[in-house]
């Protein structure tokens, strides 16, 4: 097979959707051609077949994304990976600079965006474990439901007075506050104090197919099929209507804010104002088109 120097990133921004889509894509690509997708999360080609195109590593192409600008090591790995070279469709949970780690290579952008409250609160519920009663969020423990009244006052209190939250890497905290910016500025997750770049992120934005998690499937196939990628998101059934299912159906059970307090949210929208302004910027241009 040949080198493909075009290549399209699929920038999983958390809480959106993506998560679902890496066994639709894999499904779809695997249709196309052998190692035509390239999944930082692992599950592609290379971690099913083992052969002299595969990516010589025991999981495959899965690499913490996060932490790739530090890790030679990594990177080095994917440049003498031939299923790196002949892949047309990458997807992992990068951000916009992870073209400069290539150079050698063209990439184009494609990415969805969600309301940044809602999306916030979706990602510290995933950040939430539950064992025995108890929840889980970083270092910190408490006896309650997950979800419940006495739960969000137990985030609130973590979020109001300890940044960065002990016990999250970098990048979880980073999620929790402008997230979205971060991603499409190109952000590179290597100290706590990076600044979100709302500038840089609306910059980047024209080099980005973004669409809408409230337009799901449409959004996706509009921009796939200006980018040339030969995925059918009609045969994505769990978001027929738009918005995921499963996405729909947790906020049905617990709220639109997934049950967070006045305080919660407004805590929440404090810490993502950036990402506000940019999801407002850019979901009016979207759909002023």
């Amino acid at each position: 097979m040949s080198v493909e120097k075009n290549k399209v990133v699929f920038l999983h921004t958390p809480k959106t959707g993506g998560g679902a889509m890496e066994y639709f894509f894999y499904d779809q690509t695997k249709l196309i051609k052998r190692n035509y997708f390239f999944n930082f999360n692992g599950l592609d080609d290379s971690r099913f077949f083992e052969d002299e195109n595969s990516t010589k590593h025991s999981n495959g192409n899965k690499c913490l994304i996060e932490g790739i600008h530090n890790n030679n090591v990594v990177i080095n790995r994917y440049k003498n990976s031939k299923h790196f070279e002949q892949c047309k469709f990458l997807m992992g949970h990068t951000t916009y600079s992870i073209g400069d780690l290539f150079p050698e290579y063209n990439f184009k952008y494609v990415t969805v965006l969600r309301e940044p409250i809602i999306r916030t609160m979706s990602n510290i519920l995933q950040f939430t474990y539950v064992k025995d009663g108890y929840v889980k969020f970083g270092r910190h423990t408490e006896k309650c439901e997950k979800g419940g009244e006495k739960y969000w006052k137990f985030i609130y209190n973590i979020m109001s007075n300890e940044y960065p939250v002990k016990g999250l890497m970098t990048h979880e905290n980073h999620y929790l506050r402008n997230c979205q910016t971060r991603i499409m500025q190109g952000a590179k997750y290597d100290n706590i104090d990076e600044v979100a770049d709302i500038d840089t992120a609306i910059k980047n934005s024209k080099k980005i197919k973004y669409s809408f998690f409230d337009d799901f499937n449409n959004g996706l196939q509009k921009s796939f099929d200006e980018l040339g990628i030969e995925i059918d998101m009609s045969l994505n059934h769990v978001a027929k209507n738009g918005t995921p299912d499963s996405q729909k159906n947790k906020q049905k059970k617990l709220g639109e804010y997934y049950g967070a307090n006045d305080n919660m949210i407004e805590l929440i929208t404090k810490f993502n104002k950036i990402d506000i302004e940019l999801y407002n910027t850019l979901y009016k241009e979207y759909y002023k088109k």
